[in-house]
């Protein structure tokens, strides 16, 4: 496990202990997509009812990757970042939230899972 990896996995930890359990990061399995120099991959695992909208937040700059329906999984990819990005999601009829922030290298492989109650735990910030 190489220094960023370590990084990742500590800040998943994190990030799920402060959202109550509603979401969570972790490298996703390298064989599933393959890995292009100079972007980043996030799949998103939305288990909560309501559709979600999933946008970039960068130096307070807002890009919208797309939009994950309820109960589905999407795939999205973005170019790397000069800072710690942070991902926002906006439930669609709902309260959505935002991730603490997270350095990202290229290349790297993330997974944010949306947890079933994640509508009910935080509002967005």
């Amino acid at each position: 496990m190489t220094a960023r990896s370590s990084v990742i996995v500590v800040a998943a930890l994190l990030l799920a202990a402060q959202l109550g359990g509603c979401a969570g990061w972790s490298e996703a399995d390298s064989e599933t997509r393959p890995q292009s120099q100079g972007e980043v991959t996030i799949e998103v695992e939305n288990h909560n009812f309501y559709d979600a909208r999933i946008y970039l937040l960068v130096l307070n700059n807002r890009t919208r990757l797309g939009t994950v329906g309820g109960n589905s999984t999407q795939t999205f990819s973005f170019p790397l970042q000069p800072a710690d990005i942070r991902i926002v999601v906006d439930f669609i009829g709902a309260e959505g939230f935002v991730t603490e922030p997270m350095p990202v290298s290229a290349g790297e492989q993330l997974e944010l899972q949306i947890l079933p109650d994640a509508h009910r735990l935080r509002p967005k910030r």
